[in-house]
């Protein structure tokens, strides 16, 4: 499979889809992190992840690329250059 069909396959998704999947998947995650029987499992002795992470570290990277997408769009916008990226191109 070359790169013309990859780009065929995956799917094209606007700024503002992409920013409701990054908002929802963080809510669910949230929702996760929050439940007793996750909290029970976390705190167990035996919870361990290679880098010590746990989902509250990736709800605060969804957080921060949330964060970084709004950046982008508000100095585009300030600036008056293009956006970093085409929703024209999404179909």
């Amino acid at each position: 499979m070359n790169d013309q069909d990859t780009q065929k396959t995956q799917p094209s998704l606007t700024t503002t889809e992409i920013m409701t999947i990054i908002l929802g998947c963080e809510q669910i995650l949230r929702f996760v992190q929050a439940s007793p029987n996750y909290k029970q499992i976390e705190a167990s002795e035996r919870f361990s992840t290679s880098n010590d992470l746990c989902l509250g570290d990736a709800v605060q990277a969804l957080m921060e690329i949330h964060e970084a997408i709004l950046n982008i769009e508000f100095y585009s916008q300030v600036e008056g250059q293009p956006y970093a990226f085409n929703d024209s191109l999404a179909t």
